[in-house]
């Protein structure tokens, strides 16, 4: 089968980043594989059935006759017959970008690149009547996916409430592109052009330990100021989201690879008692509902969650969603049946554990990977730029903005490589895996372009763990070999694409502004100097100056001078005349 064009992607990315900024973009996935459901059910009910898909994109960057690897994201996608959702699994930087010299004032590609890419996915896995729900967990880290990039001092670590306010910067473009509620929909008549109407678009927050007020100066600024925003909510959509509202609170809360969510999940389901025997014959209504004695609501499970280790060690934590809901499903109309008929997909293995974390410093054992953190995202928001060279000859705006990147060759095997034009050879099982069935929905134009198996996708993100990105000369070797590797397990001689930014962006720098405010001579008004009398004799300004409590003090030791009264200042006072006068 051929490989998907990558123009789409591509071009996204290409419109959206700063002019004549270059990247190179890798992106690697995997098909739709079955594995565990995320979400609990009922004693005795089977689980649902369940699909998940990974994503990694890699970005890279040319430095001397080098490359470096600046970024990298990795989304996991878990599809259902009712739902659809991605899961941000990780974020990391190395810190290298510095090296573009971008002007001061230019926004982060980081982010740029961040916010083009979910929103990619999200357009790419729209299904007729299926709700699709972006979830991801903020917590601060060193790093996540480059070992030994925190060593490198121009690697910019966000703290605690940084990281959640700008994954909220990061989500919220997505969200404005879609009405809020169905009445502004309805409403904004005038704004029809702007909305896409497909659906309408809702970002939910959680920081535990953390009231909804506080919650609401994570949002973007214009959402702070209101109590009546409804694109923003402090709360969580879990209930929502379930098969039903009144299921029991651990069939409501997804359970993600290292989740300390599902961690916590996990330790709640001791409370369960073991699993009735089929022998055992005891009335419906005696059976145990799947409920914890502990906890009884959602709001109770986030208020213990503030006492958990990963939210209580003196850092905060986020947990924050986008719920995209189908125009269709919130008018309340039937289900479509488009997928209800499609044939399931061949039963395929189960997937392993999700990527784990980089050891934290490189000063440990460099063969062994890591005890697992949660899988958090820690984008890198770089602020030290420098200005750019300036270029005679700029890219013009017509040129392609992306093109094949000759990469390394790879190492030769006594498998039969491709060549010409970038391609990816796809084994026979994905060649004959369905495109959409009533569980997922995986279009070629959204798919990476190198495609791996699972097992061939963890082996090439596992080995990323194990590189060293601590400074310059180790990390271009290790973005070398990695490239090279995807290219030798894909059997692809060369992929890659670069992308050349097309948007204008006004860089402006507010320590460079000299504008002089001047006052209009009517706004100024005079102050009577101190120490004129009535006479209209006047002394030197004096020179005290106020103390820390207010007061004021004389700054000489020397005493003042004597002040000597104008006669027209005194009054003498009237005799009062004595009894023994007026007696005689």
């Amino acid at each position: 089968m051929p490989a998907p064009s990558p123009s789409m992607l591509l071009c996204r990315l290409a419109d959206a980043l700063p002019l004549n900024v270059r990247f190179l973009i890798h992106h690697v996935s995997s098909p739709p594989t079955l594995c565990p459901a995320i979400y609990s059910v009922l004693p005795g009910e089977a689980p649902e059935k369940t699909f998940r898909e990974s994503h990694f994109l890699s970005v890279t960057i040319n430095s001397a006759d080098h490359q470096l690897q600046v970024f990298a994201l990795e989304v996991l996608i878990y599809t259902t017959e009712r739902l659809t959702t991605l899961f941000v699994s990780k974020a990391d930087s190395t810190g290298y970008i510095h090296h573009l010299n971008l002007p001061k004032g230019t926004p982060s590609p980081l982010k740029t690149i961040s916010t083009t890419f979910i929103a990619f996915l999200i357009d790419t896995r729209q299904r007729p009547d299926r709700k699709i729900v972006l979830s991801l967990f903020a917590r601060a880290q060193d790093q996540y996916l480059f070992p030994g990039s925190i060593e490198n001092r121009h690697k910019h670590v966000l703290d605690d409430r940084g990281l959640v306010k700008w994954w909220c910067q990061v989500v919220d473009p997505i969200l404005q592109r879609y009405p809020s509620t169905e009445e502004e929909r309805r409403l904004e008549t005038g704004l029809a052009n702007v909305f896409d109407d497909s659906c309408t678009a809702r970002g939910f927050l959680r920081v535990p330990g953390c009231d909804p007020h506080e919650i609401t100066s994570f949002f973007p600024k214009r959402f702070q100021k209101t109590s009546l925003s409804k694109k923003w909510l402090p709360s969580d959509p879990l209930r929502d989201l379930g098969r039903s509202p009144t299921l029991p609170e651990r069939c409501l809360i997804p359970r993600f690879p290292d989740d300390p969510k599902a961690r916590f999940v996990d330790e709640l389901d001791d409370e369960l008692p073991e699993p009735l025997s089929q022998n055992q014959k005891i009335p419906s209504k005696a059976r145990h509902p799947g409920r914890w004695k502990s906890v009884r609501s959602l709001e109770q499970f986030w208020e213990m969650m503030a006492f958990r280790q990963e939210c209580s060690s003196g850092r905060l934590v986020g947990f924050l969603w986008g719920v995209f809901t189908p125009t269709g499903l919130v008018r309340g109309r039937d289900k479509s049946k488009s997928f209800s008929s499609l044939p399931d997909t061949p039963s395929a293995e189960r997937n392993g554990s999700a990527l784990p974390t980089p050891i934290q410093s490189q000063e440990q054992n460099e063969t062994r990977v890591g005890s697992q953190s949660p899988l958090r995202s820690t984008p890198i928001s770089e602020t030290s730029f420098k200005s750019p060279p300036t270029s005679a000859t700029p890219t013009p705006k017509a040129s392609t903005p992306f093109s094949t990147f000759p990469s390394s060759p790879a190492k030769t095997t006594g498998r039969q490589s491709s060549t010409g034009p970038v391609t990816s050879h796809e084994p026979r099982m994905i060649r004959a895996q369905p495109a959409k069935t009533r569980y997922y929905f995986w279009p070629p134009s959204a798919r990476g372009e190198v495609i791996l198996r699972e097992k061939d996708y963890q082996r090439v993100n596992n080995l990323l763990l194990h590189l060293d990105y601590a400074n310059e000369g180790t990390a271009a070797k290790s973005t070398k070999r990695w490239i090279n590797d995807v290219a030798v397990v894909g059997r692809v001689e060369k992929w890659g694409h670069v992308v050349n930014g097309q948007k204008q962006v006004n860089t402006c720098n507010k320590d460079t502004d000299s504008s002089v405010v001047m006052l209009d001579a009517g706004l100024v008004k005079k102050r009577k100097r101190p120490g004129s009398d009535a006479n209209g004799s006047a002394e030197p300004p004096s020179t005290e100056e106020p103390a820390v409590n207010g007061s004021a003090e004389p700054a000489s030791t020397e005493e003042p001078a004597v002040k000597v009264l104008s006669v027209g200042l005194i009054r003498k006072k009237a005799k009062v005349a004595r009894k023994s006068d007026v007696v005689q």
